[in-house]
């Protein structure tokens, strides 16, 4: 049992370890532009049940209430982020977009399509010269036909509306490719720079709830005073579980004294 109790509090401390590492990134991402806070939760390691015939009075000198349960550890489990709460500030840029709504902007990876909150999209060169609306680390922004969208050589200023239809002046172009996802947390698995890659199962749909909003951009949804309240609890439980890896090292050394 004490070899379990080492386990046990060496869980807790591996478990608050990365409750900390969670608040810590959420809190550096507080000003990132579409930032989706990591929320988590903890789980039983394994919870065994052991029943009155487990422990020998005679011997043990103690029985084993019938049906008892006892947790062997907890790990830290990662929920996936929550997109929710994200509200739209307005910058005045035209290049800034956001989207009022769960829908999410489809752009293209190297290995596929990806999802983003954010919107502070850029003009990045082409190797032939043409400009594509891009992320900031270039990848292209997808229109409803699955293809790059392409500055005209002669355009003067770039206009979106609500629907996501792109107009160049006086000239449509082609329409933002806007997405609505089920249960996010649950189908998107995140690929660094605020970009998110479908897991099995999920599925992106056209939206039919969002809309999008030119010179505003998607703040973080990350709440500061529960993250800080979050790093407290945190922290109070490392601190615990260290103590009882320090009460069960002591009290072995004291068994190992009195058999000796």
């Amino acid at each position: 049992m004490a070899m379990q109790s080492l386990w046990t509090g060496l869980s807790g401390l591996q478990a608050s370890s990365g409750w900390l590492d969670r608040v810590g990134d959420n809190l550096a991402n507080l000003n990132t532009v579409g930032f989706a806070q990591d929320q988590g939760t903890f789980a039983d390691a394994l919870t065994m049940q052991l029943y009155g015939s487990a422990t020998d009075p005679t011997n043990a000198r103690r029985t084993t209430p019938p049906g008892w349960r006892g947790g062997t550890g907890v790990q830290s489990v990662s929920e996936g982020n929550d997109f929710d709460g994200m509200s739209a500030q307005q910058t005045g840029n035209s290049m800034d977009l956001a989207i009022q709504g769960p829908g999410f902007f489809e752009v293209q990876g190297p290995n596929g399509p990806l999802y983003t909150k954010a919107g502070n999209f850029i003009w990045s060169k082409r190797l032939d010269g043409q400009f594509q609306l891009a992320t900031p680390n270039g990848y292209p922004v997808l229109s409803t036909n699955g293809q790059p969208i392409i500055r005209p050589a002669n355009a003067t200023d770039m206009s979106v509306g609500p629907n996501g239809q792109v107009s160049f002046g006086n000239v449509k172009g082609p329409q933002l490719a806007i997405v609505e996802i089920g249960e996010p947390s649950s189908h998107l698995a995140a690929q660094g720079n605020n970009l998110y890659a479908l897991t099995a199962g999920g599925t992106a749909r056209l939206a039919q709830q969002s809309t999008v909003e030119q010179g505003y951009l998607a703040t973080s949804n990350v709440d500061e005073t529960q993250m800080f309240a979050d790093m407290m609890e945190a922290q109070q439980n490392y601190q615990l579980n260290a103590q009882s890896i320090s009460i069960t090292n002591q009290m072995m050394g004291v068994a190992n004294s009195i058999c000796s």
